[in-house]
Order: structure tokens, then sequence, then C-alpha cells
């Protein structure tokens, strides 16, 4: 039965109001604000995007996708090795957890009970060393709930020099906390922000740092020659599906965060999620993957993600999670924030509104739907195949730049050297490309100052009037461990604009390693330049080889 079909029995008056409450029931909580007028209308006209709801409902229903979600069939999605990354499924193990001490001894902890493990100085600022999920989640949770230190916690997900020296200056070691978190444990930029903190610290290390990292890793090793202890995390958890594992509870315990009510509303919702279709009452993970999956089937595949004011980390959560398990292959769901951008209507766009109430619920409900979403469209949600691409280009450029031998990769642009005119058409003939269905990405490699988003944000909405598509910004390098795999892996719709500038005269060295944090974001833009050239993408790099705001504001006025 269709949408419209549904909603004709249960509200007879029909009318945009009643399938505007519908819609709150299909995107899976009730308690969620409605959809925006404008995106309820564009659904009620679209009859494809309802027939396409319904035609993914009984889909998923005749091969018993609830079910089979929860035993852990990999071939729900393409049978390879799906069913070693759903740990995630099992809320009440995520609050188990493993603390290893400084002297090597691990002890068990429940979540409720890791602050007191974690007891250490009082400080002033926290920093979080991470990038992609091992941040992300977390940063959301100290935005979000109420915290019982009053301290300011800062996300170093970066290698621009200006941001790390912005993030050390006016605080004295012994008032800082800091956490690296990687799954992995070999994540570059964390590994190099954590010697760099290691050296600062000195002998205040032990107590005032913190490592979060699955067992037996690199991380974890140099923690322990350093002292530090550990938290760590759950092997059978992916990175961007972690924020309720040790990656976001142990900084919301170094925040004073009570996990109790996070974890609790996470488990009611997997419990409304264990609902089978067959049954009247709604399955929220399930109809909002539903809704995913139709509106990939028709084209409405820009995800326009609305969240309250003061929450674009809800936004960032998202959008890591949809792009970098979904960008693939043929397939293509792509966040766009949406705040800042007219709210128009287009072929290609759905809106959606975010919301932090119940934030373990939510988390856990996209996490699912997003499982749900990969089965439907045949694609694996949990891993990251084109991710690691541009890694391996950026480390030759790393060992190059070492050597003292790194020049631009041929084709970048010095904005030095075009004329006014020349950067008119520079820009227009790369604007000009603009795919069918496409959308546009600002990637730049450059401090996120206040002064530079809202210029760098004028040239995103300066792009999108230009090619009437959806358009994007990304700060480099930590978009590449969200939107990145989408750009890379995903359809070749993509259109690309790469700035980078100089690094400072007050570049900031890493310890031990022979270059500075200057040389290796640059060395991970030309790694992400080469990758995307290989690849066959419309990409025009250009190098700010003077002052960046100047430099930023001669591209907005050649956009006209």
């Amino acid at each position: 039965m269709a949408l419209r079909g549904r909603l004709a029995q249960r509200h007879p008056r029909g009318g945009a109001g009643e399938l505007r409450r519908a819609l709150r029931a299909v995107t899976g909580c009730a308690a969620l604000p409605a959809l925006p007028s404008a995106t309820v209308m564009q659904v009620e006209a679209e009859s494809g995007l309802t027939t396409a709801l319904e035609r993914r409902r009984r889909q998923w229903r005749d091969f018993d996708g609830t079910a089979r979600l929860w035993g852990r069939d990999a071939s729900l999605w393409t049978d390879s090795g799906e069913e070693e990354w759903l740990g995630w499924l099992d809320v009440d193990h995520l609050g188990h957890l493993t603390f290893g001490n400084t002297d090597g001894k691990r002890v068990a902890t429940e979540a409720a009970a890791l602050a007191e493990h974690l007891v250490g100085p009082p400080f002033e600022r926290c920093l979080l060393l991470g990038m992609g999920g091992s941040a992300l989640g977390a940063d959301l949770l100290w935005r979000a709930l109420p915290r019982q230190v009053d301290a300011q916690f800062i996300v170093l997900d970066t290698t621009d020099p200006r941001e790390i020296a912005r993030a050390l200056d006016g605080v004295d070691r012994s008032a800082l906390r800091v956490i690296a978190a990687s799954k992995s444990g070999g994540t570059l930029e964390t590994r190099l922000a954590f010697e760099l903190l290691l050296d600062r610290l000195g002998g205040d290390a032990p107590r005032a740092a913190l490592t979060v990292t699955d067992p037996g890793s690199a991380l974890e090793a140099r923690a322990r020659t350093a002292g530090v202890p550990v938290v760590f995390g759950q092997p059978d958890v992916g990175g961007r599906f972690s924020v309720l594992s040790a990656f976001g509870l142990a900084p919301a315990a170094v925040a004073g965060i009570d996990p109790v009510p996070l974890l609790a509303s996470a488990r009611a919702m997997a419990r409304a999620c264990r609902v089978d279709e067959e049954e009247p009452a709604t399955n929220p993970g399930v109809e909002l993957g539903l809704l995913l999956a139709a509106a990939h089937d028709c084209s409405r595949d820009k995800l326009y993600l609305h969240a309250p004011d003061g929450l674009a980390e809800m936004v960032a959560w998202v959008e890591q999670l949809l792009a970098e398990s979904l960008g693939k292959g043929d397939v293509l769901l792509l966040p766009v924030t949406a705040a800042g951008l007219p709210a128009e209507s287009a072929p290609d766009r759905l809106d959606i509104e975010l919301s932090p109430a119940d934030l373990g619920g939510e988390f856990f409900r996209w996490q699912f739907a997003t499982a749900v979403a990969g089965a439907l469209l045949g694609v694996n949600p949990f891993d990251q195949p084109d991710v690691e691409s541009s890694k391996v280009v950026t480390r030759r450029y790393v060992e190059r730049m070492k050597a003292g031998d790194a020049p631009a990769p041929g084709g970048v642009v010095r904005l030095s050297e075009v004329s006014e005119l020349g950067l008119d058409q520079l820009l227009g003939t790369h604007l000009a490309t603009f795919p069918d269905r496409g959308y546009a990405v600002v990637s730049a490699y450059l401090d996120r100052s206040d002064r530079n988003r809202e210029l760098l944000d004028a040239l995103r909405r300066g792009v999108a009037r230009r090619t009437g598509g959806a358009s994007v910004l990304g700060f480099g390098p930590s978009f590449l461990h969200s939107t990145g795999q989408a750009h890379k892996g995903g359809p070749n719709r993509g259109l690309f604009l790469q700035i980078t500038a100089d690094p400072p005269a007050a570049d900031v060295p890493i310890p031990g390693e022979g270059l500075t944090f200057g040389q290796v974001q640059l060395a991970q833009a030309w790694g992400d330049y080469e990758v995307l050239v290989e690849r066959d993408r419309r990409v025009l790099a250009v190098h700010i080889d003077g002052e960046v705001e100047a430099g930023l504001r001669r591209l907005i006025e050649a956009l006209g």
C-alpha cells in the first residue's frame, strides 16, 4: 500500500499537516521536529519517492532484513566480512570497558565508573586528538550534554599549524588534559599531535594524558612507553559506529558527563529497532534506512541536514557516518550542511531535521539506518576502501619533504601568477564542467578561524549559485576522514575546488620527525589532489602564495 494510501486510512482529513506527522513516524521518532514545510511539499508532490519507499519496504520484508541484520548475517550486504563489524548492535556490551593503568595492568569497569579511573589533576583545557569517528561523536557529546567539569574542550583533528598553535596558546601544561584517540592506532594526524603533546607535557604526561585505542595497536605501545593510561575500544566496532563505545564514553567521562541516560536511550532505541515489519509498531531504524534508500532510488541523493543553532557537531557526525559508509561505487547519498543555504526546492534535494533529544537513541537509530540502507543499496557500509589511497600518496610526499625535495604537483595554480581576468576565466571554465546531478566541494587546507570560515562559506554559496547545484565545504585534512571516501569512491559527479596556502613563518615542528605540521598539511592536500586527478575527477587546485584573506576574497570576487 502506498504511503499516501496508508495516510488516508489513518488520517481521513489528509493534507500537508497530516503528511508531516506521518513523515515524523517514517523518519523514526515522534519526538523529532517535523521536516521543513518545503520538504513536506516536495515529498507530497513526489509520488516517485512514496512509491520507492513502499517498494523498499516490501523488499526488506521479503528478505527478512530485520532478523538477518540482528543475526549478523553478512550476506545481507556483500558477504565480505560485515559480521565482524557489528559489535555496536550490543549496547549493553559497549558499556563494559577495559582500562589499562600506567603500570600496564588491565581493569574491567562499567561506563558509569570509568570517571573514577580517569581522575587526574584539575585542568582548564582538554584537547582531543582524533580524526573522523574517533572524535566527531565525542565532540557532539561535549556540546550537547551537561558537563560537570568546567573547562574548555577542543577537538584537534587537523595538521594546520595555526590551529595547533592556537589550541596550545594561553594555557600552562599543568592545566592541560590530553586524549589521543585512534582505533587503528596508526592515524597520522593523531600520532604526530600526540608526540607534540607528550613533548609539551613532559613528566606530567602519565597524569595528564589518556589514550583510547584498540588492543595491540601502535598507539597502545606508544602510550605504554610514555606511561600513559589506555581505555580500550572493541575490535568489532568500526570507528564511525563507535560513539557509544570507549571512543565516546572516555571523553565523556573526562568531561563529567553521565553515561547512564545516554546508554539507556540507546538501549531503548535498540529494542525499537528489533520490531519486525510484520508487526503494527514502527521500527524507527528500518524506516529511516528505507527512506535513505528510496531517496537514492529517486535521485534525491543530496541530504540537506538541519540542526538546532550551535549544534553543527551533529551535522558533522551524521555527515561522516553517511558519506563514508555509503559513498561507494555507483551509490551516493551526499550530506549537505543546510545552514546558510537558501531553502529552495531541487529535484535532487531532501531536507532532514536532526535533533539532539534522546541523543543515545539517535546515535543508534542513524547507525542502524545506515546499515539498512547499505544492505538495500548493495554496499558494505563498514569499510572505507578509498580512504587509504590518498594516505599512500601523502606518505610519499612526506618522505620527499624530509629529503628537502617536494614540489607541488603539476596542475596546481599559484594564485599570484594569475591575473584577475585569467582567474575569472579559470573558474568559469572549471565550473562549466559541473555534471548533471552533480555536487561541488570546496576543500580548504586552511586554518578554521572564524574569518576563514566566513569567507569560505561565502565562496561555497557562490559556487552553489553559479552551478545551480549542491555545494559543500570541507576543511583538510579533517574531511579526508569523513566525506573523502565518497569523493574518491562514489560516482564521478563531483566538482572540486581545492585551496591551499603557504605554511606560516612560525610553523610548528614535529618532535623527532624532521618536518613541520605545515609541511604535513601540504603533503596531505597534494596527496588528495593527485588521487582525484588519477580517478578522473573534476578538480582545480589553487595555492594562495600570499595573504590568505586577500586570496579568498579574490576567489569570491571572481565568482561574481
